[in-house]
């Protein structure tokens, strides 16, 4: 199995023809089927079936799909970090995150050195912590940063000086909007929309108490986003860290820390025995030096 073909394959995945693929790679329609051809033959799988319009992976070729990306990708990661000269400082730093406004420590780093380093670049991935983590453990990512985690045996960890405020976002109009502060039974009897890592860590639970399996809670979410309009939209009062929506003085939204306080911490991690490039030792540095100065 080669790379390219792995490449070419990923390629047709993306096009959906083997016309606009072979355009797309610029070889020929007969060459990249043969190569396609060889690829189904190695793994004796049928990956794909033609359309009449367009190609459709069978199941066999969606699994292919997610491995190629994955190896694709970490090819990508070795070369760039390998290309350059040990004396430089230059290269991708791969970095993987939630949500969050603590965010912005890490991006006044990245600044930093870009300052110091201006031959240094960031590639950013969002996603929960489960997709964090298998990419961190399969190499593609130099640094995931993460909420609520426990230390792990096999990595260093840099707590950042941040807290993320858990509260309630609401619609400015709703009765909670009056209160300071919200209270495990004011949600009783209110669609309630919540994290998915606030709820899988046991951090939700931690604040309703005995009153958690009492709330409905009618939508989860991993990224904030998509969540706020359902807010905005009637469908349900959110869960979530503070700052994590923007609100407009104009705007329909309103958040409301909760009581008793809730906060999360965030961290960064990197493993213990595998060397980080020169890029991105060069960021943990100037990361170091923005915790020490906050």
């Amino acid at each position: 199995m080669e790379l390219r073909t792995l490449r070419y394959f990923l390629v047709l995945t993306q096009e959906g023809t083997i016309s606009g693929a072979a355009k797309a790679l610029h070889v020929t329609q007969p060459t990249l089927s043969r190569q396609l051809s060889d690829l189904e033959r190695e793994f004796g799988k049928k990956l794909f079936e033609r359309g009449s319009k367009r190609i459709r992976l069978t199941d066999e070729g969606v699994r292919l799909r997610e491995y190629a990306a994955s190896i694709v990708a970490l090819a990508d990661k070795a070369t760039a970090d390998l290309a350059h000269p040990e004396c430089a400082v230059s290269g991708d730093v791969y970095i993987g995150c939630g949500e969050s406004d603590a965010m912005r420590i890490v991006f006044r780093a990245a600044k930093r050195c870009r300052a110091e380093h201006p031959a240094v670049r960031f590639q950013m991935f969002s996603g929960t912590s489960a997709d964090l983590e298998d990419r961190f453990n399969g190499g593609m990512l130099d640094f995931p940063i993460e909420f609520e985690t426990a230390p792990r045996s096999d990595c260093e960890r840099l707590q950042l000086p941040a807290e993320n405020e858990w509260g309630v976002l609401m619609r400015k109009e709703d009765p909670l909007a009056k209160k300071e502060a919200i209270r495990p039974d004011d949600l009783i009897g209110r669609a309630v929309i919540g994290s998915r890592q606030g709820v899988k860590s046991g951090k939700m639970r931690e604040w309703a108490g005995d009153l958690y399996d009492d709330l409905d809670v009618v939508l989860t979410y991993n990224l904030g986003g998509n969540a706020a309009f359902a807010v905005e939209e009637g469908f349900g009062v959110m869960l979530c860290y503070n700052r994590l929506i923007r609100l407009p003085e104009n705007g329909a939204l309103c958040f409301k820390p909760l009581d008793p306080p809730l906060f999360s911490d965030t961290a960064i991690s990197w493993k213990r025995h595998r060397q980080l490039s020169n890029a991105a030792a060069a960021f943990l540095t100037c990361l170091r030096g923005e915790c020490d100065e906050g």
